[in-house]
């Protein structure tokens, strides 16, 4: 059933999240179990209950497959918050008035979560492609979001 399903999908997100060791990751995941992050749809695909939490795991799923490479802990930061936006809470929701991306990275840094740069690059624009020129190290975080967020928001 649907609740089950997304209460198998916060237990897991929670799992991913609980032994990152990074400044602020405490107050996301309150952020994350005070709003409606774990019931929320997506605006644009997984329209349903839950949409936005699974379409999140499922980024990050993804990434792992294409790239087990990239570091872990980015990828579970950068996958499970890249829309961290679209959830709602009193208080929050007027953060920033930038594109969702931004808007992300906004809300993550008013939660006080300690971002390396090539994931706050990530975030804020997963919704662009990663111009082959600029193709380097410090946007492989980057262009596998956005292939991934992109192959997921399809499914």
């Amino acid at each position: 059933s649907l609740i089950l399903l997304m209460a198998e999908t916060k237990t897991e997100i929670i799992s991913l999240l609980s032994d990152i060791n990074r400044e602020g990751i405490s107050n996301v995941i309150a952020y994350l179990d005070k709003s409606d992050y774990f019931t929320a749809h997506c605006y644009h695909h997984h329209r349903y209950d839950g949409g936005l939490a699974e379409h999140s795991l499922g980024v990050y799923h993804e990434m792992r497959a294409l790239a087990p490479e990239l570091p872990d802990e980015s990828c579970r930061i950068v996958a499970l918050f890249h829309d961290i936006c679209t959830s709602h809470m009193p208080g929050y929701d007027a953060v920033a008035h930038h594109h969702h991306g931004q808007r992300s990275v906004d809300l993550l840094d008013v939660l006080g979560l300690e971002l390396h740069d090539d994931e706050r690059l990530a975030i804020s624009h997963h919704m662009h492609h990663v111009p082959s020129a600029e193709q380097s190290e410090q946007t492989k975080l980057w262009h596998y979001l956005h292939l991934c967020d992109r192959n997921n928001a399809r499914e």
